[in-house]
């Protein structure tokens, strides 16, 4: 597990996210997001804006360019020109970052004929929380995949084991700005969600004193 000492930290806020759904909320500089798989395994699709200025937004592509790894990283960027320092990660378990930038979408569920109705799916999900914000489907950013993990094979390809993760585990991301944060419960069945969709929580912390 990487950890971080960081300054001392109260609760401010507990947010649940239901299986299949999102919730979108601010994270102010100083303060922690905490995104907890409180029900096991279960895929988080994080995005996150500059809450100045909503241009700017979280890049997990230049994140994995600077950390040199798909599956690990000490700081999350926001994408070009502004490249800067948006999180730093306090904690994190082995095994929960997939630092490739998509999401499950209807091109993702649409191959599947037998579906008698379109699938709900984290684009969807990610534009409908941010849009009370003045932003629309056009706006989702590239997402942090977090309680994921790939096998990427010498020929280029990966698949995805079951989530290593158990009840309660979590990720720190300490904001270097402050922030406006969505997050989708992925309503995949694919096998990091280890019997199906769950339930998430986010937790914001803020500094004691």
């Amino acid at each position: 597990m990487n950890s971080i000492d960081g300054p001392a930290q109260r609760i401010r806020e507990q947010i649940l996210i239901p299986k299949c759904e999102g919730r979108a909320f601010h994270v102010a500089r100083g303060e922690v997001l905490r995104v907890v798989a409180v029900e096991g395994p279960q895929a988080a699709d994080v995005i996150a804006f500059n809450a100045e200025d909503l241009r700017e937004s979280l890049s997990t592509w230049l994140t994995r360019h600077m950390s040199g790894s798909f599956r690990a990283a000490t700081d999350i960027y926001t994408k070009l020109p502004a490249a800067r320092v948006m999180f730093r990660v306090l904690r994190a378990p082995s095994g929960v970052f997939w630092l490739s930038p998509g999401r499950c979408n209807v091109l993702t569920y649409s191959k599947k004929a037998s579906l008698a109705a379109p699938h709900p799916n984290c684009q969807d999900i990610l534009a409908g929380v941010i849009e009370p914000f003045g932003l629309t489907a056009y706006d989702v950013p590239e997402v942090l995949n977090l309680f994921m993990d790939p096998v990427l094979h010498a020929d280029g390809t990966y698949e995805f084991r079951a989530s290593p993760v158990r009840p309660g585990d979590s990720v720190d991301l300490l904001a270097e700005m402050n922030c406006l944060v969505a997050i989708s419960a992925c309503p995949s069945e694919a096998p990091y969600n280890v019997g199906g969709p769950k339930a998430l929580e986010a937790e914001i912390l803020t500094p004691v004193g």
